[in-house]
């Protein structure tokens, strides 16, 4: 056939279904009208509330690693532990875990008494956050199974150092926040007395330094700073019965100034402002010209075989003490937790700020405006406030609400063009 005759027939049939400029317009105006109201009703649809999606995808990532707890290598459990923390830190899901608070207990337990480093450190570590996490009502039970592990794990000497220096800090803060049994607290922090007593001077008064004193160092400073929380507790009158009838007495306390160890010497500063702030004006004695001298000392640190580093932490620490003590001032600590502001005026409210900071890390400003017990050891009102700023979204929720708007907006535009086609072609 020739080339012409082909090419006419194809233009024939081009044109043969030809439409008039009106027409045109009058297409064009519906399809627009049409595809622009469905569009939105679609991006609403859609887009109607991501945190819903956020929310579903961490719950379905939670359990799965709640299943991962099961697994038989001690490293999958360990790092299921760990993937845990993380998600617990970014939303507050008491309604799943509280189903599951039986099985969490059993495995941290389990974990503490039977894993390794590794599982033991991780299962210490989310311990405090899991506690908050899975309600009131199952708080109990919790406590009842996963404090008497812990305690073990302080001073299982089969340990680490890092797992058992863990352990002490998340004892202590679940403790602090949870326990109400005041025998109980009593006796952990004699088991604290007897770790930290390994960095008291020897019978001649002379500093330890032996490998085992600078290895177990930050173990002593773990468990003086877990004393110095639990002691926070007791009422001033109590406080200076304790400190009169159970060790360490202020003596003690002043020895461990002179320990090799900075972690130490800057744990049992805050420790005697603690206890000096819990017993003022209840008869405790004090050996204040022994005390002052060396806080004076420690303020200005003239030792320079110590680190350049060490040496300036320890002038910045110890000059807040001593000035507690010339001046009885203690320096303003203002923070922002979520929406609120948390004051620390007190050394006990800075210790229990920076101890509850160190166990749930982001997860402080996740649990703040739901867990009543952490909002009392920060001393916020019992309720959040209505309309608090929300906090600013981490980079996986960012990344999700992307996703989310992205694909509303192709489905949506995917179907105005199907349906500016079928008007189209009628």
């Amino acid at each position: 056939m020739p080339k012409g005759k082909k090419k006419g027939k194809y233009e024939h049939k081009r044109t043969e279904q030809a439409y008039s400029s009106d027409e045109d317009a009058g297409i064009d105006m519906t399809i627009d009208n049409c595809s622009e109201i469905s569009g939105q009703s679609d991006l609403k649809s859609n887009h109607e509330d991501p945190e819903n999606d956020v929310q579903e995808k961490l719950e379905e990532k939670v359990l799965e690693l709640i299943e991962a707890l099961n697994a038989r290598a001690n490293a999958a459990r360990a790092a299921a532990l760990v993937a845990l923390h993380a998600a617990l830190q970014r939303r507050y899901l008491p309604g799943l875990l509280s189903n599951h608070r039986a099985t969490l207990a059993d495995h941290i337990s389990r974990a503490l008494r039977r894993g390794r480093d590794g599982e033991k450190k991780a299962a210490a570590n989310v311990a405090s956050i899991l506690a908050l996490q899975i309600g009131e009502d199952g708080t109990e039970e919790f406590m009842k199974e996963v404090r008497p592990a812990l305690f073990a794990a302080c001073t299982d000497k089969s340990a680490s150092i890092e797992t058992r220096t863990e352990c002490c800090s998340s004892l202590a803060v679940l403790c602090y926040l949870l326990e109400e049994d005041l025998t109980e607290i009593i006796e952990i922090m004699r088991m604290y007395e007897t770790i930290f007593s390994g960095s008291y001077l020897k019978g001649d008064s002379s500093v330890k330094v032996s490998g085992a004193a600078v290895e177990e160092g930050a173990w002593h400073a773990a468990a003086l700073d877990g004393w110095a929380l639990l002691m926070s507790l007791a009422e001033p009158a109590h406080a200076a019965a304790l400190l009169r009838s159970h060790p360490p007495g202020p003596a003690r306390l002043l020895q461990l100034l002179s320990a090799c160890n900075l972690e130490v010497r800057m744990a049992a500063g805050g420790a005697l402002a603690i206890a000096h702030e819990r017993t003022a004006g209840e008869g405790a004695e004090w050996p204040e010209q022994q005390l002052l001298p060396q806080l004076e000392q420690l303020a200005r640190d003239p030792h320079k075989y110590r680190a350049k580093r060490d040496r300036k932490l320890q002038r910045a620490t110890f000059r807040d003490i001593l000035k507690y003590f010339e001046e009885d001032m203690v320096p303003e600590l203002s923070v922002r937790v979520g929406g609120e502001a948390v004051r620390c005026e007190t050394w006990a409210a800075r210790a229990a700020y920076g101890a509850l900071a160190a166990a749930l890390g982001g997860g402080l400003s996740t649990l703040a405006p739901h867990c009543a017990p952490l909002r009392h050891a920060l001393a916020l009102p019992e309720q959040a406030p209505l309309h608090a700023p929300q906090r600013r979204l981490d980079k996986l929720q960012r990344h999700l609400q992307n996703n989310a708007a992205c694909k509303a907006r192709t489905l949506a535009r995917n179907k105005s063009r199907d349906k500016r086609s079928a008007a189209l072609a009628l």
